[in-house]
């Protein structure tokens, strides 16, 4: 393709040299660049990308596209052809659609966004369309899996080049139905410019990423953009339970919206146990009969969140109650832990909850299905926004029996600076060190102490890292999985408990 065509959809100020020039591949990445790729230079959060220019001719590039025009050393000018953009990383979204084809209109496509609730609501709406016989894929932050293949995801939404091509190789194999988590990350940085969204979702919004977005406004106009930008004709899922979705219901014609009080679904009657939930919600397709081991109000939300999509694609009422009555689990999104003979009448779940809201809602919905001690443990992850980490505490103190401060990802940040900042939270809601909370900087320890405590009716906790594999300790990474070392802090305890509490400095 020539890169007249590629920059065709692009808000163009000038160009120089040929355009008629053919284009390979495409890149923001100077380092992927091949001999007739397109580099496109982008201002990112780290590096800027009209720093590397040289480095991606000298690779072999024979076209580039900026913002910067004064970046382009002028003795390139004569090498190659230079694009000049008013926004080089909405310019990549629209020159990759271009490049695969346009996949993004080759099947039906769902964007989820939201503080909470996005992948249990693709998964949710993935087994909808199964239950429909076709074929979904899904982009989320738990993996990328589509055409019989599952795909590590270091982004809960990629970059733009390799979305389009994943879409691309989606329409190619068969995909009849797109589900995409779309992260306030990506919305900000236009890595879904170009795509066509059938439906778009609107689960919440909550405190979180403030370490990026500054603040709560800014955050919550990233999120809109999928709803406000883009075609027209796309339909809005919306909770008007959260006031945030309540202000964007008012701003959109096309809507579904879903809530506990009011809303073009919601719930009926509904009873709920530890073994999960029934009942019925209304829907513009009638009543749907819920029946779903999945347990908390939240989940509920997610269910209608997924329903309301699912019936914008014209999947039907039988498909959705087969779907919700089929789904077991989202991994690591109050995952329940097999446990060992011998530790009967425990429970262990695991949860990806790592903001306040998050963290208050999971709490909530064990809480509620606990015979004995609710215990907590969850740490927070360093290098984000501090602001979260008392208000955590601050939760866990109010809503549980007993509260585990460990860590999470501290990256470069101490583990004990982000355990101080969750403390003061748990101090300042009257909290008593030993007696109502314990410290314990090593993650494995903390959930040993969790499995010592536990006697018959407890539940436990573990927040925060959910479905991930591994720990971020500075610039490396190790496995760990909070599902694996439960599994191993309980293997034997019933006949083996033993008084003695790992070595670690107490609260």
């Amino acid at each position: 393709m020539n890169l007249g065509e590629l920059i065709s959809r692009c808000q163009v100020k000038e160009v120089r040299g040929d355009t008629s020039v053919e284009i390979r591949g495409i890149s923001a990445d100077s380092r992927e660049i091949a001999e007739g790729y397109l580099y496109v230079a982008l201002c990112g959060t780290a590096a800027d990308g009209h720093h590397f220019i040289k480095s991606a001719v000298e690779n072999g590039a024979k076209g580039i596209v900026v913002e910067d025009l004064s970046s382009v050393p002028q003795y390139l000018e004569d090498r190659i052809a230079v694009v000049h953009v008013a926004d080089s990383r909405k310019a990549l979204g629209f020159i990759s659609s271009f490049f695969f084809g346009e996949p993004s209109k080759k099947f039906k496509l769902a964007g989820i966004t939201g503080t909470n609730g996005k992948t249990t609501t693709t998964y949710l709406l993935e087994a909808f369309v199964r239950a429909e016989g076709l074929s979904p894929a899904v982009i989320g932050t738990v993996n990328y899996r589509y055409a019989g293949k599952v795909l590590e995801a270091p982004n809960t939404t990629p970059g733009a080049v390799q979305l389009q091509k994943m879409m691309a190789e989606m329409a190619e194999g068969g995909t009849t139905h797109c589900i995409m988590e779309v992260s306030s990350h990506a919305l900000d940085q236009d890595r879904v410019a170009a795509c066509c969204f059938d439906t778009v979702v609107f689960t919440n919004l909550t405190l979180d990423h403030l370490d990026y977005h500054h603040s709560m406004e800014e955050y919550g106009k990233s999120k809109e953009r999928l709803f406000l930008e883009g075609n027209e004709d796309k339909v809005a899922v919306i909770n008007i339970d959260d006031a945030s979705g309540a202000r964007l219901y008012e701003k959109i014609k096309r809507t579904v919206s879903y809530g506990f009080s009011d809303g073009d679904i919601t719930p009926v009657e509904m009873l709920e146990n530890e073994n999960g939930m029934k009942g019925t919600v209304t829907s513009p397709l009638g009543e749907i009969k819920v029946e779903s081991p999945l347990i908390g109000r939240y989940n509920l939300y997610n269910i209608m969140a997924a329903a309301g999509a699912a019936i914008t694609l014209g999947i039907s009422k039988e498909a959705i109650e087969k779907g919700i009555r089929a789904f077991e689990k989202t991994p690591g999104r109050l995952e329940r832990v097999e446990l060992p003979h011998g530790c009967e009448g425990l429970r262990v779940f695991v949860d990806y909850a790592h903001t306040p809201d998050a963290l208050d809602r999971v709490i909530k919905a064990l809480k509620g299905t606990t015979k004995g001690r609710l215990i907590t443990l969850f740490g927070c992850g360093g290098d984000r926004d501090r602001d979260k980490r008392p208000l955590m505490g601050k939760i866990s103190a109010a809503e549980s029996d007993y509260t585990i401060v460990t860590s999470d990802n501290p990256r470069s940040e101490d583990p004990f600076r982000i355990i101080e900042d969750i403390e003061r939270g748990l101090k300042e809601a009257g909290m008593m060190a030993g007696e109502k909370y314990a410290i314990f900087a090593d993650r494995r320890a903390a959930i040993r102490k969790g499995a010592l405590m536990m006697t018959k009716g407890d539940t436990l906790l573990i927040a925060g890292k959910g479905h991930e594999d591994y720990q971020i300790l500075g610039d490396g990474k190790i496995h760990f999985d909070d599902r694996e070392e439960a599994q191993m802090a309980f293997k034997g305890l019933a006949e083996t408990k033993s008084d003695e509490d790992p070595v670690e400095r107490i609260a």
